[in-house]
């Protein structure tokens, strides 16, 4: 029996939680606390990133990376150090904003008509 495959791309995206950095404050102790926005859904495609010139780039860490190319229009949303939901991870049951991410966006870079944000595992998670 032949099995059709649907490579309708909509069916590659999946749901993604991104919680923007708002500030970093300090506790009794002297330790930093980074304090992240209320995280948002998104549906996206991102993939493990594998191509060469990613890997020539990255090194080692490309290995716990993950790429995600989405539209122009999402322009100024998103930025360095927010940190994402990937994976199945979402922000049900956190105690604090982020507690549940377990990736962090590197700094989005805009192209011509998209937006290409690197995710970089958060180590523990």
């Amino acid at each position: 029996m032949i099995t059709e495959i649907n490579a309708d791309p909509s069916n590659w995206k999946k749901d993604v939680y991104i919680a923007s950095k708002k500030e970093v404050t300090l506790d009794d102790e002297g330790n930093e606390i980074v304090i992240y926005d209320k995280p948002r859904k998104f549906r996206f495609n991102y993939q493990s990133i594998s191509s060469n010139s990613n890997i020539a780039e990255f090194g080692e860490n490309s290995k716990m990376m993950k790429k995600a190319v989405i539209p122009i229009s999402y322009q100024g949303q998103f930025k360095e150090f927010d940190v994402a939901y990937l994976d199945g991870a979402t922000p049900e049951g956190e105690e604090n904003y982020g507690d549940n991410a377990n990736y962090r966006l590197l700094p989005p870079r805009d192209g011509n008509s998209v937006i290409i944000i690197y995710f970089e595992r958060l180590t523990g998670k």
